[in-house]
Parts: C-alpha cells; sequence; structure tokens
C-alpha cells in the first residue's frame, strides 16, 4: 500500500492474518476481500473496508445443531484448533447447542504446532470420556493428522461419530487416500453448490489446460469462491472507473513498516461501495453481498464412503431437511433423520452412534415383571415383561430417538453374574450405559448412579412424630441436633412399626420364586419354613395371586421409592426419561394395558386346589379398621395430654414473668422450653445406686466398649438408658449389661 499504491487487497487466506491487514486497510481506506476468512470474530460491520466474499463459520452452526437434534445425540464434544478461526466459531456453537438442550462436558482445543504424542494425549482423555460424538472444526493440515491418529487409537469404529465442519468439508479432495481411509464414515457438511453450465465450462476447460500435468485435479469451494471474488472485482473497478488512482500521504518516511505514513487512497471508498453492491452468477453460486459478506446459502450432508463424498440430504433455513432441493411442495420445517439417507457410521454399520447399552437382571421368579429367554436357532436373547414394556413405552414417549440394546447380565452358563447392586455397579465403570428392571430406588444406590422418578408407587410417614414429641424431653435417646432428631422421626417411624426393633436376623431367610414362598409358609418356622414374608408389594400381589385363598397381605405397609430406571451420574437422558415415565405412568389407558397384559391374573385366583372357597373373606384393609382407628386415636389422644400437660405446667409462670411479651413471644419461649430436658421426669432423676467414683477428672471410660453402646442405640429402643447426674459425674447404666461413666467438670448446667 504505501510503495505500490495498490487499490484493493485479495487475501489473506486465514482469519489470524486477517486482523492485521484489516487494520491496514482501515488505515490507509484499501478494500481488503478475503474468500477464505470465516471466522466469526472477524466482522465487516465494525470494519467497514473488509468484505468477505463468503460467508462466516456461524451461519452453519443452525444445521449442525438439527443434525445433532436429528439423531438424538444429547451430549457432544466439540475438537477445535487454538486459533482465531478455530475458536470464533465456539460461541455461537455453544449457543446453538444449549438451544437444543445438548450438553458440551468437554471442549477438546488442539494447538496447530502439537505434535503426535500431543494429540494422542489428548485422543485419550476424549475415550476415557462417556461422550462418542465429536464436532471436529480445523484446518485440512491439522484435520488430517487428528484422523490418522484417531483411527489408530481405534477411534473410528462401531459407536463413534464424528461431524465436520465446512472448513474441514470443503477441502477433502486434496488429501490423500491414507488420510479419506482414517475418516470412513464420518458426517459433513459444506455450502450448496448448485449446477451450471459455467462451472461445467470451467471444469472442462481447466482440465484440457492441465492434460501435461502430474497432478490430480480437484475442484473445492474456496477455489470457487477466489475465482468469483476475482470476478466480482474486476468488475467493480470497471464500474467505478478505477484507472489512475494516488494515495494522500500523511508523513513521509522512508521506513517500510511505519504505519503512520501510509496514505489514504482517494478510490478506495468508491471502489468499496462499488464492490458491495455487484451482483452476478458466478461459478459458486448466486454472487450476492449482505452486510458486507456472501449471503449464506443452503447447506448438503453428505457421508465419506470409500474415496467419496456420498451425499445424504440437503438443509435450508426454510424448510431444514430434505432429499430434494428442487421440490417446491410447502412443508413444515423439520430436523427428522427420515429425511436423510441412511448414513454408514464408522465400523460400517449403520447402527446409529450411540446406542444406549442397557444391562438387564438375570433372575428366577416373578417373571411378569422381567423375562429373559434364549431363541434356540439365533441364539440371541429374548427379554419381555412389565419393566421393559414400560421401558418401551416411556423410549416411545420421548421427543428424540433412543438407540438401544439389551445385554442380560448373565455368565456363561446363562445364569445371573451378580446381585443388583453388582448390576448397578457395572453403570460406573462403563460396562454398561443404564439398567432397565425391576430396580428398586434406594439411598445407597443413588451414591453411583442416578435413577429416574419410579413408575411406582411410594408411601408417607406420621408415627414417628408422635413418638418424637411424647419422648424428646425425657429419653436421651431422642435429644441431638435438629439433623440427629429428624433423621430419628423418619427411622423410628419406619423401624417401630415395620420390625418393632425385634428381628433376629439369623433367623431371616431368602427366597426367589412365588413357589419358594408358598413352600416355606406351608412349612412354617418349625419346619424349615418360615412365618411370614416380608417383601415389596409388586412381588406379594403376584404371589396372592397364584395363593389368594391361603395368605393374605396384612399392614401396615411401609414402601421404598418404587422401581426406577438407573442411569450412568450425571447423565442427560435422567430428566427426559423421568418427563417421559410421568407421561406413561399419568396416561391411563396406556399403562392399564401394560398393566392388565402382564397382572390380568391378579382379578382371578389361580390356586383352585384349596379346600377353602374362594368366595370366602379375606383380611383387607377394611378387616384392620378398627385397630387403625384405635391405633390412630390412641397417638393422638397421648400427643394431646402430653402438649396440655407441657402448657399447664409451664404457660403461668411464663406468663408471670414476661407480663409484657406478646403472644407470638410466649410460643417462642415455649418452644425453647420444650426442647430442654425435663429433670422432673423418672429418667433423669437422681439414683444413688448408679453413682460411679471416678479418680480422676478427665477420664471416660467405656465398659464393656463403646461399640455395645452403639449397638445398643441403634438395634433397641425397647427401654431408655438411666441417666445420673451427681456431683458432676453421668452415669449411663445400659440394660444390655455394662455401665458406661463419663467425669466432668464439678457442675453440670442444665
Amino acid at each position: 500500500m504505501k510503495n505500490k499504491e495498490v487499490q484493493a487487497i485479495i487475501g489473506p487466506a486465514r482469519s489470524s492474518q486477517a486482523r492485521f491487514v484489516i487494520e491496514l486497510g482501515r488505515k490507509a481506506q484499501v478494500p481488503i476481500i478475503s474468500f477464505s476468512a470465516t471466522s466469526p470474530s472477524l466482522s465487516p460491520s465494525q470494519n467497514p473496508f473488509f468484505i468477505r466474499t463468503t460467508h462466516d463459520d456461524s451461519a452453519q452452526v443452525k444445521a449442525i445443531a438439527d443434525i445433532v437434534k436429528a439423531f438424538g445425540w444429547r451430549e457432544v464434544v466439540p475438537i477445535y484448533e487454538d486459533t482465531d478461526y478455530g475458536n470464533g466459531l465456539i460461541p455461537y456453537l455453544m449457543d446453538a447447542l444449549q438451544e437444543i438442550d445438548t450438553r458440551v462436558p468437554y471442549r477438546s482445543v488442539i494447538p496447530p504446532s502439537s505434535n503426535n504424542t500431543e494429540i494422542i494425549e489428548e485422543l485419550n482423555k476424549l475415550k476415557a470420556n462417556h461422550t462418542r460424538i465429536f464436532i471436529v472444526h480445523m484446518t485440512a493440515s491439522l484435520g488430517s493428522k487428528l484422523f490418522v491418529l484417531a483411527n489408530n487409537a481405534k477411534m473410528m469404529k462401531e459407536g463413534y461419530a464424528w461431524i465436520l465442519t465446512e472448513g474441514l468439508s470443503s477441502l477433502l479432495d486434496p488429501m490423500g487416500s491414507k488420510v479419506m481411509d482414517s475418516m470412513q464414515g464420518v458426517l459433513g457438511i459444506r455450502p450448496y453448490i448448485p449446477p451450471s453450465k459455467n462451472l461445467e465450462d470451467f471444469k472442462r476447460k481447466l482440465k484440457r489446460n492441465l492434460t501435461t500435468s502430474s497432478k490430480r485435479i480437484s475442484f473445492n469451494l474456496f477455489g470457487l469462491w477466489a475465482y468469483d471474488t476475482v470476478w466480482a472485482l474486476a468488475m467493480a473497478v470497471e464500474k467505478a472507473g478505477v484507472v489512475h488512482s494516488s494515495f494522500l500521504k500523511q508523513n513521509a518516511s522512508n521506513s517500510n513498516v511505519d504505519l503512520a505514513a501510509l496514505g489514504i487512497s482517494e478510490m478506495g471508498s468508491r471502489l468499496c461501495n462499488t464492490i458491495l453492491t455487484t451482483k452476478f452468477q458466478g461459478l459458486s453460486g448466486n454472487f450476492s453481498l449482505v452486510k458486507g459478506e456472501l449471503e449464506p446459502s443452503n447447506f448438503e450432508l453428505f457421508n465419506v464412503i470409500g474415496n467419496t463424498e456420498r451425499i445424504i440430504g440437503y438443509w435450508t433455513r426454510q424448510k431444514g431437511f430434505s432429499q430434494d432441493l428442487n421440490d417446491t411442495r410447502k412443508e413444515a420445517y423439520s430436523t427428522s433423520k427420515d429425511k436423510l439417507k441412511q448414513p454408514i457410521w464408522p465400523g460400517y454399520t449403520i447402527e446409529q452412534p450411540t446406542k444406549l447399552r442397557i444391562g438387564v437382571p438375570v433372575r428366577r421368579g416373578f417373571e411378569e415383571f422381567l423375562k429373559v429367554e434364549w431363541h434356540s436357532n439365533t441364539n440371541k436373547p429374548s427379554i419381555s415383561g412389565f419393566s421393559i414394556d414400560v421401558f418401551l413405552a416411556v423410549k416411545d414417549a420421548l421427543h428424540f430417538p433412543l438407540p438401544y440394546e439389551f445385554i442380560p447380565y448373565m455368565n456363561t452358563d446363562r445364569q445371573s453374574n451378580g446381585t443388583y447392586d453388582e448390576l448397578l455397579y457395572q453403570i460406573t465403570i462403563q460396562k454398561y450405559d443404564a439398567v432397565v428392571g425391576d430396580t428398586t430406588i434406594v439411598a445407597n444406590r443413588s451414591l453411583y448412579v442416578d435413577f429416574t422418578l419410579p413408575y411406582s408407587e411410594s408411601a408417607f410417614i406420621i408415627t414417628g412424630l408422635v413418638i418424637w414429641v411424647l419422648e424428646h424431653r425425657v429419653n436421651n435417646e431422642f435429644r441431638g441436633p435438629p439433623k440427629q432428631q429428624l433423621g430419628l422421626i423418619l427411622w423410628f417411624s419406619f423401624s417401630t412399626l415395620a420390625f418393632a426393633h425385634s428381628f433376629d436376623e439369623s433367623k431371616l431367610k431368602s427366597y426367589n420364586t412365588p413357589e419358594e414362598y408358598h413352600e416355606a409358609l406351608l412349612n412354617g418356622i418349625h419346619n424349615g419354613g418360615v412365618a411370614a414374608i416380608f417383601d415389596e408389594i409388586p412381588y406379594i400381589k403376584l404371589f396372592l395371586a397364584k395363593y389368594c385363598t391361603r395368605y393374605t397381605m396384612v399392614g401396615p405397609t411401609y414402601k421404598t421409592d418404587g422401581f426406577g430406571f438407573a442411569l450412568r451420574k450425571g447423565s442427560p437422558l435422567v430428566p427426559y426419561i423421568s418427563r417421559a415415565i410421568l407421561n406413561v405412568t399419568q396416561d391411563k389407558e396406556k399403562i392399564g394395558a401394560i398393566e392388565h397384559k402382564y397382572f390380568s391374573s391378579q382379578t382371578t385366583c389361580e390356586d383352585q386346589s384349596t379346600t377353602i372357597s374362594s368366595h370366602s373373606p379375606s383380611l383387607g384393609v377394611d378387616s384392620f379398621g378398627g385397630l387403625f382407628l384405635i391405633a390412630g386415636i390412641a397417638s393422638m389422644v397421648s400427643l394431646l395430654v402430653t402438649v396440655f400437660k407441657f402448657f399447664y405446667s409451664h404457660w403461668p409462670a411464663l406468663s408471670h414473668n414476661n407480663t409484657a411479651n406478646c403472644f407470638w413471644s410466649k410460643l417462642v419461649e415455649m418452644a425453647k422450653c420444650f426442647d430442654q430436658k425435663d429433670l422432673s421426669s423418672h429418667t433423669f432423676k437422681t439414683k444413688e445406686s448408679s453413682v460411679h467414683a471416678v479418680t480422676s477428672p478427665d477420664i471416660l471410660e467405656l465398659s464393656p466398649s463403646i461399640n455395645d453402646m452403639q449397638n445398643h442405640s441403634r438395634n433397641s429402643l425397647e427401654g431408655t438408658d438411666d441417666v445420673v447426674i451427681h456431683d458432676g459425674n453421668i452415669s449411663l447404666s445400659s440394660r444390655h449389661g455394662g455401665t458406661y461413666t463419663l467425669s466432668s467438670s464439678p457442675s453440670i448446667h442444665t
């Protein structure tokens, strides 16, 4: 610009280089025209002398997001180079993925200077993650190296998916056979170039002129854009009448790098405006600039198979996906993969990545919930049951496709390979992506898997609150921090009624099938059987459906959180599947049909061999109505008497001492008073017989052991420990034997 006084510059090729040249053009008012600097960070609207005869990379993000949505991928990982070109696309891509609620758990950033060892290290990080869907945004030089190394790392096999942005997609032709062999099955997106007579004539002339050359002739999009750019500039120069133009000098300087010495082009502004208004039909299609850059075009989607790029469909802003751009029918915007041809994925398979690997328990008994059979001719498992049908209904209720594969959790003998806990742990070690079956939602399992909402019922409790009110002020077992007391309420209400604090674990036995239940109950405790069966309600109902005239289910019943589907920690599928479960379970017709399919026999009794009439009355909830009424009345009377006694004994004194306080302040004081120990109770009265001499004031004696005391507090609530306070000594006498003595300071304030 200083020495040659050029009137326009075509280039540079890279976005990182263009930033500096654009600044020179601004100072000299010389048009800078680039057909390959596609980074969105370079904005013609902010640089009036920068003209982009291509569109920026952000024009493709909507189409990429639609591809991700079409195949139902909930997590993707972008792999991009650490340059202006690579970084410029990412904010727009992240926004587009966020709109379709697809997560990006990791970003892989690779500097262009990375050697093979550094790239392999990054690929190993990607392999260690759960995500198998990658979006690659980089130049051809770095991209070709990446795919060769990814193929060597066994990442171009079944289960993976790779999507190329247009920068790499537009430069596949010059790549060698080794690189193309490493890219088999990838999907690419690039601007659609409409066929035309001018384009065919250009190709024919170019081949004729280069017949003596041994180099392979290839046509890529950037070459066509470059050709159209030269034509646009030539037309603008002729139209603007630029023949002889000079620069207005600013400061005289002999330095070639003195930017302050750059002159200002006399015709630069006029030439720039002329280029912006130039329109014609070029080799790459319609040449029309909008806001300083080429108007976005339609995109074509292709699949790399062999040494060719197989077109599988097109994308337009008006219609979304289609297989025919010439179809003029008015159709709604579509992101359905059915509008595309079947892709051939890495590993030469039509099985869509990533298929959800679902572990299925193999169990004996209760096959209504889950049944695994084997076909003798195909040697493949057939899996059915209530849990499976519910999952399939949930899958159909999702608004995106969810490919899956059921894998029985079995050993070489086709028997169960372990417990349900061990099955769920397979998700953690990435053997399975999910577990579907009659899997109970319990707290310890939620430490290493995420559960969906249950597709069975749960219940609530009230008894524990009444017991806590009655015992809080007079029983050390019911005292402590608020969190501890809340936990005690929940545990006590369950353990008191369900276990009565008196289960002998040595007498518990495990059974698997309804027939084993029946035999154990029939034998009784004196013949190696049992007196009762404790199990989850769905299994009990199935058992009673078969032996309904011999046994009955008695309460109270305390359900777990029910059956649910398990997925890996942090899986983005959990909220979608949970919402779909709600839709299915609240659809009475849909869930009713599934229940009728497997549990219709519950309405009739299968046990016809018994001498007891099937029409004889059986025990139900109504049979225990009087018992429940008595228990409820006793609980409420106990609660009211305790509260009345407390208010009767404390309210007069509180009113006498705080006559000026309002009613609510007195209630607060009453609550604080209630939280204190009742020293007048039998539990806290001094018993001389329980006092033990202690020689040292700072010694903690535990006899026989602290574990005995902890086990006592956990396993027995049949009585409370005796607590004695005397001369600074606290003595706790356990009903399980042994005495615990604590010596502290000379006085204790309570």
